[in-house]
């Protein structure tokens, strides 16, 4: 009987790409049934509007989206600080740059995962951080998911705390 070993990263590997794409299609989705009036709101205890998280997102997509293209490219890559590691004032949107943020994110996550499905066995390939070292392509993807899960989340929250209470949930909530 022959005996069948598992990839080590395999299923991590497709677990992250699934989560990358879904994460970033339910936050898609999340922003499109929001109000645009709403879009530019900060509500207490938040620290940014809806707008504002798109806009990061475009952001740090565009940004790790160059990172993985090096590392893959080229193992040992040189890459750089994502500009949430580095002290910048983050960058100010509004809603009406909402609908093209959001299509540029979700124009260059489709590319992301693309670049990911197609990595084969270079996810053990890794990028020269210039204050973290050795970076993996696992673990930068990693850092990816949890970055879209934790902007999904504070974007619900958002949008619970600036729903009135009579309304109804929008298609796509949760709690429908």
């Amino acid at each position: 009987m022959p005996q069948y070993v598992t990839a080590v990263h395999g299923d991590r590997r497709r677990y992250l790409v699934k989560a990358l794409r879904e994460v970033g299609r339910r936050i898609t989705r999340l922003v499109s049934g929001v109000d645009e009036h709403l879009l530019d709101v900060v509500p207490g205890g938040e620290e940014r509007s809806i707008a504002q998280i798109v806009g990061d997102l475009r952001d740090a997509e565009r940004e790790d989206q160059q990172a993985l293209e090096a590392m893959l490219r080229i193992d040992g890559s040189n890459i750089a600080a994502r500009s949430s590691e580095r002290a910048i004032e983050p960058a100010r949107y509004d809603a009406d740059d909402v609908a093209e943020l959001l299509w540029d994110f979700a124009t260059l996550r489709e590319e992301t995962l693309w670049i990911l499905e197609s990595a084969g066995g270079r996810w053990r390939n890794v990028g020269i951080h210039p204050f973290r070292g050795e970076v993996e392509v696992l673990t930068w993807v990693q850092e990816m998911s949890e970055r879209d899960l934790d902007a999904m989340w504070r974007i619900q929250r958002i949008r619970d705390l600036t729903r009135q209470p009579d309304e109804p949930p929008v298609a796509g909530d949760p709690d429908l």
